[in-house]
């Protein structure tokens, strides 16, 4: 029989023993506090987004795969929504879920892979508002061309202030300006934004808004693609020019304003015109009007001359008007007379034509007329009456040449029953009660043998 061969054993003093859970907890401390952040690209699945507001997914490539959380309070800066079979890069750092031993990622950042979550943002939010037609150039209203007083929300120690000031002093120096200060970079600056822009409608006291800050990065100026910005410019009662960043720099704002500026100064000079060519226009303007006001002085005087020329001594212009009245009451009692005159002939005339009419000839011939239409209707109807009388009689002929009466006349009778029926046959007249022979003048009763 093979004993079998037992190894020895170390001594119990030497060892160190864990627990799962011991040694769980030093794995996780160690990967966290050697290895720490890192960066890792790999495509999602198994995308997994309770009502904790967590992510939960895994993330693989071709040979391996390792699950990942992030948290909500990460989670809310991802500027894109992650899809399973998406592709991103992520900043996380190792750990272990130590209720399963599970070696997994926790999220810090994350962005799609090839293409910032910055830029993907940006797009997804200018289609959908672009969709709603926030961007229609029917709805950007004109900006005054010399306005009363300019509104600049900004941040007072930016460059974008004093490049504009500048601007502004040296084309137009007399336009007041008022500045709304306000964020122009971080978390809180868009709503610090809106609130300003608020406050200068509600004052009413600006023309025209500039919302503008100087150049940087997408990150930077991202407060000003901020959707609810978009909806306070496009609502806002004053027009708004918006001048963000550099001219290769577009923003939401810029395109929802009323009007965009490449440049914080480009805005300044698109708001108020060069004073110097502002007098020169009204020098021009001057000059023409001077040459104007001579050139129409020149003809009412003119006017005025050739006035003066016809002036006539109220005593020579009574005299004129008397002669010139005696001369009207002649040619008035002239022409009463010719006119009298053609009446006169007018009355002759039309009492020659009233003679040559003779009504008492035209009214006998009309009597004669109807004598005559008399006579003839009244023949007419003789006749007619005479031929009716002709047309009755034969007809009363033929109505008797048919008639029963007639027949019995000529040696006919007709025999009935005494229900009146007439018999046709000497066998209907064997069955009947009583008969009745008609005769032309009366008839006959009897009884069948």
């Amino acid at each position: 029989m093979i004993q079998p061969i037992l190894q020895p054993q170390e001594p119990t003093e030497q060892r160190k023993v864990y627990s799962v859970t011991e040694l769980a907890l030093n794995v996780r401390r160690q990967l966290e506090s050697e290895i720490g952040q890192i960066w890792i690209t790999g495509e999602i699945s198994n995308l997994a987004t309770p009502r904790s507001g967590h992510w939960y997914f895994t993330l693989k490539d071709a040979d391996s795969q390792l699950r990942c959380a992030m948290f909500k309070n990460r989670n809310r800066s991802v500027r894109f929504t992650p899809e399973d079979g998406q592709q991103v890069l992520m900043r996380a750092k190792i750990s272990l879920y130590e209720p399963r031993g599970d070696l997994q990622l926790i999220g810090e950042y994350m962005e799609p892979a090839g293409e910032g979550a910055l830029q993907i943002a940006f797009n997804r939010l200018k289609e959908k508002l672009n969709n709603e037609g926030l961007f229609a150039e029917e709805l950007k209203r004109p900006i005054p061309t010399l306005p009363n007083k300019i509104g600049i929300i900004t941040s007072p120690t930016g460059a974008a202030i004093r490049d504009v000031l500048t601007v502004l002093k040296r084309r137009m120096p007399q336009v007041p300006v008022m500045i709304y200060p306000t964020q122009v970079q971080g978390e809180k600056a868009a709503k610090t934004i809106i609130e300003q822009l608020n406050i200068a409608n509600e004052r009413a006291e600006c023309d025209v808004l500039l919302v503008t800050r100087g150049g940087g990065s997408l990150e930077d100026m991202w407060c000003f693609n901020d959707e609810k910005l978009a909806r306070a410019i496009r609502s806002s009662a004053t027009p708004v020019v918006s001048a963000v960043g550099h001219e290769v720099d577009t923003s939401i704002s810029d395109l929802v304003a009323d009007l965009r500026a490449p440049t914080p100064s480009a805005a300044a000079e698109l708001l108020v015109p060069n004073r110097v060519d502002i007098i020169h226009k009204f020098q021009t303007f001057e000059r023409r009007l001077t040459n104007e006001f001579q050139h129409k002085l020149q003809i009412e005087q003119a006017k005025l001359d050739k006035l003066t020329s016809r002036i006539v001594h109220p005593k020579q212009r009574l005299a004129q008007s008397q002669t010139d009245l005696e001369r009207l009451i002649k040619q008035l009692i002239s022409a009463q007379a010719r006119y009298l005159e053609n009446q006169k002939t007018v009355l002759k005339n039309s009492i020659t034509r009233l003679n040559s009419y003779k009504p008492q000839k035209h009214l006998q011939d009309s009597q004669d007329k109807l004598s005559s239409w008399h006579k003839q209707l009244h023949q007419a109807m003789n006749q007619q009456l005479k031929e009716f009388k002709q047309h009755f009689a034969l007809s009363a002929q033929k109505l008797h040449d048919i008639s029963p009466l007639a027949t019995l006349e000529r040696g006919y009778t007709i025999t009935t029953d005494e229900d009146g029926k007439a018999l046709r046959s000497a066998k209907a007249a064997k069955k009947a009660k009583a008969l009745v022979t008609k005769f032309s003048d009366g008839e006959v009763r009897s009884k069948p043998e």
